[in-house]
């Protein structure tokens, strides 16, 4: 009896948890990156492979079952991968799919005439090495950009410039960019309420005075647990919600907003909620990230996700490819101008970047990008340290598993690094940098 009342209080909950994670994750791998299911099952669900997977390729469906619990996700045109999740899936196979025709104008970095040094190619093939016997560090691609010219770009087998890859919570300052173009348009002030009309049912609810800023600093408030060991809110919202910004601006105030930075994906999906809350049709809001970014600086194979109710998850389902992600980057290093046309408005590039003071210590996070801690945190606090031989006035976009976008304005370089290293301690993404910095400065 009490085996039973714990895998039903605890070990089913996290199996429609995991099941729902696996079967978005072999959705998208294989509809989006074009991946088989056998690469897609060794690697992305290494932690499942005792589970069933299966790809239904006429109805573009993927599937997990795991003891007795069957998770799905549907691939439809222009909103990738949807985890089926509190909603019927023919109702979702029978929604329209985003209809909006790209017209992406193209883009290409130009190639450095300089002869790439044997010690940057050493720097570049160490950063794919596999030294450790029982873990992988599982980079799957380096590309870096100086001077607005791609220097050096290395893919795993199976990988090339082409290939789109998931960015994860990278995503989040993606969102920071569809904001900042919303601001720039005249839409939205950050420094106003973020009116959730949910947070107006009652005259005195606390959340009123929590604003767009606070969001994007991460200092709303919100009580949030971004825990992905156990049946968590970040998990629940991600992987067995229908509407992943519900989940979130549902939670009570644990604190007074601007008094606390937490980290919590849910604050991002808020964001991305009020985004699409500014759209008067779905069409509109879904074309919204290609017309007006993606398009505008050639990402090809950008892809963002839509949850259930048709809502992007900003806090972490987006894919593109190393070069793409380096042309995002590379737009905030243009200080949001893209080929003499303002795509970011002016000041937003220097608003994202700059230190939330009040609420994060040591200065190592923004709006929605992490920054080049400007002071040491204390032993064990958990904060993140300065980057030894990286300049101060870099910051970044970073993801589950490695991934990071690396922007440097003081030497006009960005560093994409993409890959699947379940052990974060494994891959050293300061000492990379200084490296490559060190040799190209």
């Amino acid at each position: 009896m009490l085996v039973l009342l714990a895998y039903i209080c605890i070990g089913r909950p996290m199996l429609n948890i995991l099941a729902g994670f696996s079967a978005k994750a072999l959705c998208s791998c294989h509809f989006i990156s074009d991946r088989t299911v056998r690469d897609i099952v060794n690697h992305e669900l290494s932690i499942a492979t005792w589970a069933n997977h299966a790809i239904d390729n006429e109805r573009q469906i993927a599937s997990t079952s795991a003891l007795g619990v069957t998770r799905h996700a549907l691939y439809r045109e222009g909103r990738g991968c949807t985890l089926v999740s509190e909603v019927d899936i023919e109702d979702l196979m029978s929604s329209a799919s985003y209809s909006y025709q790209r017209d992406v104008r193209p883009f290409e970095f130009p190639l450095d005439t300089l002869d790439t040094s044997e010690r940057l190619n050493m720097i570049m093939n160490n950063a794919f090495a596999e030294p450790y016997e029982d873990k992988k560090v599982n980079t799957r691609a380096v590309v870096v950009i100086k001077g607005g010219k791609l220097i050096a770009e290395r893919y795993a087998p199976g990988y090339n410039q082409d290939t789109p890859q998931m960015g994860w919570s990278m995503t989040k300052s993606v969102i920071n960019a569809l904001m900042g173009i919303l601001v720039g348009q005249g839409t939205l002030d950050i420094y106003a309420p973020a009116r959730i009309p949910e947070w107006y049912n009652q005259t005195q609810d606390p959340r009123q005075d929590i604003t767009i800023d606070h969001l994007l600093r991460m200092s709303s408030g919100l009580y949030f647990e971004e825990d992905y060991s156990s049946a968590s809110t970040v998990n629940q919202m991600l992987w067995t919600k229908a509407d992943a910004a519900l989940e979130a601006y549902s939670q009570t105030l644990a604190y007074e907003p601007d008094s606390l930075w937490y980290y919590a994906s849910g604050t991002t999906n808020i964001i991305s909620k009020i985004i699409r809350n500014q759209f008067q049709d779905d069409a509109s809001y879904l074309s919204f990230p290609y017309k007006y970014l993606f398009d505008i600086i050639g990402m090809s194979t950008a892809v963002m996700e839509t949850d259930a109710s048709g809502t992007y998850v900003g806090s972490s389902l987006m894919y593109a490819s190393a070069r793409d992600w380096a042309k995002f980057g590379q737009l905030y290093l243009n200080d949001g101008i893209w080929e003499g046309k303002r795509i970011l408005p002016e000041g937003w590039v220097a608003y994202s970047s700059t230190p939330s003071s009040t609420t994060a210590p040591y200065d190592f996070y923004g709006a929605q990008f992490w920054l080049n801690a400007k002071h040491p945190a204390p032993k064990g606090s958990g904060y993140p340290e300065p980057w030894t031989g990286v300049p101060s006035d870099a910051y970044y976009a970073s993801g589950f598993e490695g991934q990071t976008v690396l922007i440097i304005p003081s030497i006009e370089m960005i560093i994409v690094r993409l890959g699947q290293t379940l052990d974060r301690s494994l891959w050293d993404m300061g000492s990379f940098a200084a490296a490559i910095i060190q040799e190209l400065d």
